[in-house]
């Protein structure tokens, strides 16, 4: 048997040793037999009675309540902290590091959460029939209040309104849709802004102030807002605000390392010029470019790719730069179209045409 199994095993059995030693304990404290044997009797009662000598000795002194007072540094250190968040407990229970949210979730982020998951779904359902079925807005709305109540992150109204208007556009018709999930708009990115300062504990780097990353934090995991490290590990873990939040971008603004993340350890950048095999191997802003480091911009549609890249709102087809077909327009692969390519009958000419696909082929 494995020694993982056998260790949980063990964990069990002493947790189970340990509850039945306590409700034991406790059944002793509580019994009616141990009440009764606990009983003082009168003679013990004047004898423990204390004595007017033994009153005055007792009286503390004013020197003694100055010394017992606490401090103004006592109290700041004593008190708890608002966003940093309880260590997972020790044992075989695993719970989320974003636990479980009091009351209704706040109206920003349930409106928010909304646009991000329930509006795709409610829209994807309309087009292709049927109901809407499983999206995560409520899990979403749960944790990103949890983080808004901690004062952990911001939230702008502007911001969320511009959102929310933003997908709707881009959910307009029926023609994107497809197995995927729907992307999502620039609009929609950056927008939950953390809080916490370096060395604060967090839940997820999008609690950290800009700049700075939640290490060691993961689904189940606390970690402390820290600058990116020079080396050492990365690309080891979740990040459960920034995945329900729908933040593909935010390592932009909360790097692991200081150059770039390659085979599972923080590498320094290629420098500008020198070569490279990956576009991530240069840096944040720049590409591989010809097996070298290069600052050129992305080009737009209708120019030609730049090592597969093209700038936003275009695709990398046959080596140049397109604008995603729109519905009814001819193709020959899914990357041609704004959802995919969707097949002819047969008998038909070939090919397909671009249109919108409810599930798996």
């Amino acid at each position: 048997m494995p020694v993982q199994t056998d260790g949980r095993r063990l964990q069990r059995l002493c947790a189970a040793a340990l509850i039945v030693h306590l409700c034991a304990a406790c059944a002793r404290r509580t019994s009616p037999e141990a009440g009764a044997t606990a009983a003082p009797s009168p003679e013990a009662d004047a004898a423990a009675a204390p004595s007017p000598e033994a009153d005055a000795a007792a009286a503390p002194s004013p020197e003694a309540d100055a010394a017992a007072a606490p401090s103004p540094e006592a109290d700041a250190a004593a008190a708890p902290s608002l966003a940093g968040p309880a260590e997972n407990p020790a044992g075989d229970e695993i719970t989320p590091v974003y636990g479980k949210a009091e009351g209704a979730p706040e109206p920003l982020a349930a409106r928010l959460c909304d646009a991000l998951h329930a509006l795709p779904a409610r829209r994807k359902a309309a087009c292709c029939g049927g109901a809407a079925g499983f999206q995560a807005a409520a899990e979403c709305a749960r944790a990103l209040s949890v983080a808004v109540r901690a004062r952990a992150v911001t939230l702008s109204t502007d911001e969320v309104g511009r959102c929310v208007e933003a997908m709707e556009r881009s959910l307009d018709g029926c023609d994107w849709v497809s197995p995927l999930a729907a992307p999502v708009p620039p609009a929609c990115e950056g927008i939950v802004r953390g809080a916490l300062d370096k060395g604060a504990r967090c839940r997820s780097s999008l609690e950290c102030a800009g700049g700075l990353r939640c290490d060691g934090a993961g689904p189940t995991d606390a970690g402390t807002c820290r600058a990116p490290r020079a080396a050492g590990p990365c690309g080891l873990s979740v990040d459960a605000l920034a995945a329900v939040t729908r933040q593909t971008r935010y390592a932009e603004a909360h790097p692991e390392c200081r150059g770039h993340c390659a085979g599972r350890a923080c590498t320094d950048d290629v420098p500008l010029g020198g070569r490279c095999e990956a576009h991530a191997a240069c840096g944040r802003g720049r590409r591989c470019v010809d097996a070298r480091c290069s600052e050129a911009a992305l080009p737009p549609a209708g120019a030609a790719c730049l090592g597969g890249l093209c700038a936003a709102g275009a695709r990398c087809v046959d080596g140049r730069c397109a604008a995603p077909k729109a519905e009814g327009e001819a193709c020959a692969r899914d990357g041609e179209c704004r959802a995919a390519c969707v097949r002819r009958a047969r008998g038909g000419a070939a090919g397909g045409v671009c249109g919108m696909r409810c599930a798996a082929p």
